[in-house]
């Protein structure tokens, strides 16, 4: 009403008498529905009592409102379930409750048809896997909550799956999804009274196995452009490289044992997948993951073949290499974490990450090739002529 009294003085004569009027808010309501509010129902819903919040004097019958037109469907529901007017009032007469319900139904009925023929009907539909693993990740304030693959697959309407039409709602579905909830709860559940202390541990890349493995060509991929590699600082170690020296001299030189790495020439893939499988994240919750590495160069191998590195001839790196790192869990289920850059300087590199109970952490250097030998010559696409990248830790 208040946008429009500015745009016809009309209104402004008419205010008066709307304010006035018991019913007043009602625009032309049908007679019937005017009197049964009048004698069953404004004395517990008026300006003054206003029960449960509903104040029928000032109730408008513009039932183009979606607002106003749900709260008279409410109306129209409590009077024909008989939870109104309340068992302790008086009960209006059976033709009273009869007449009221076939006018306020056949008055929102009609209402209804005209806006689906002007506007059309959206079909309700419900929210796809992903939607609702993020509503459940913001419920329970656990971002790193997985739920969209034990859901079923969603159906698709023109390639989109967000269509009502294709989000259909079966038996199955409906287990699936309180499954899903079930599985949310688990998850967050506290497993012990009390909190956690924190707690620091280091995990060196010389007692990883999917590390060295490929250092001392035990596992499948031999070649020297696929393999990691031992350093020292900025200096290779052949003796450690042919199996003539311990991988680690940790248990010794505790001094040695902050110095030693292992290079990679090749980003992850499989079969290649270096990551910190010591590592098992012991409860779901909040971790800060320290990653300490840099990057190096390799140089050519004595060989006409420039493009194959000799592992053992190492020095310091020449520009920073990006890494991605994500959470694994076996076989191969990997989930982004985040991302930071290795410099040719040592460095230490911070991430904050949600880890679930069991997940290990697996660093891919982005940048350099996932080999892949093809017919002919074959060669890392990122060589040069003078070094070979590489990236240690």
């Amino acid at each position: 009403m208040l946008r429009r009294l500015h745009m016809s003085n009309r209104f402004i004569t008419a205010l008066p008498l709307l304010i006035t009027t018991t019913f007043a808010a009602i625009a032309a309501p049908s007679p019937v529905l005017k009197a049964f509010v009048g004698k069953h129902c404004v004395e517990c819903h008026d300006a003054d009592t206003r029960k449960g919040g509903l104040d029928l004097t000032a109730l408008t019958f513009d039932l183009a409102s979606p607002s106003e037109f749900n709260t008279w469907v409410k109306v129209h529901d409590r009077v024909r379930d008989g939870e109104m007017p309340p068992k302790k009032k008086a009960r209006p007469e059976a033709s009273e409750l009869t007449a009221l319900t076939s006018t306020l139904a056949n008055a929102l009925t009609t209402a209804d048809l005209k806006v689906i023929a002007r506007d059309g009907r959206a079909t309700r539909r419900r929210l796809n896997r992903y939607e609702y693993e993020n509503a459940v990740r913001d419920l329970l304030h656990t971002p790193w909550l997985p739920l969209r693959d034990a859901l079923p697959e969603d159906g698709l309407s023109h390639r989109f799956n967000k269509s009502g039409d294709a989000l259909d709602v079966s038996h199955v579905q409906m287990a699936r999804y309180l499954a899903a909830a079930d599985q949310a709860l688990r998850g967050v559940m506290a497993t012990q009274a009390d909190r956690p202390s924190p707690s620091i541990v280091r995990y060196y890349t010389r007692d990883q196995r999917s590390y060295t493995g490929p250092m001392i060509f035990s596992v499948f991929n031999t070649a020297p452009e696929r393999a990691s590699f031992p350093v020292l600082g900025f200096k290779g170690q052949a003796d450690v490289r042919a199996g003539k020296a311990p991988i680690s001299a940790g248990a010794t030189n505790a001094e040695l044992r902050e110095l030693e790495g292992v290079g990679v020439v090749a980003g992850s893939y499989e079969p290649l997948e270096p990551k910190f499988n010591k590592f098992r994240a012991p409860v779901a919750g909040h971790y800060r993951l320290r990653f300490n590495g840099y990057s190096v160069w390799v140089g050519p191998g004595p060989t006409n073949k420039w493009y194959i590195p000799d592992l053992d001839n190492i020095s310091p790196g020449r520009r920073s290499e990006p890494i991605t790192v994500y959470s694994e869990v076996p076989p191969n289920l990997l989930r982004k974490l985040g991302n930071f850059d290795v410099t040719p300087e040592p460095g230490v590199k911070e991430l904050d990450a949600w880890l679930l109970a069991g997940e290990t952490i697996r660093p891919d250097p982005a940048r350099l090739f996932r080999s892949r030998p093809g017919p002919g010559r074959w060669q890392n696409p990122l060589a040069e002529k003078g070094l070979n990248m590489t990236l240690c830790g």
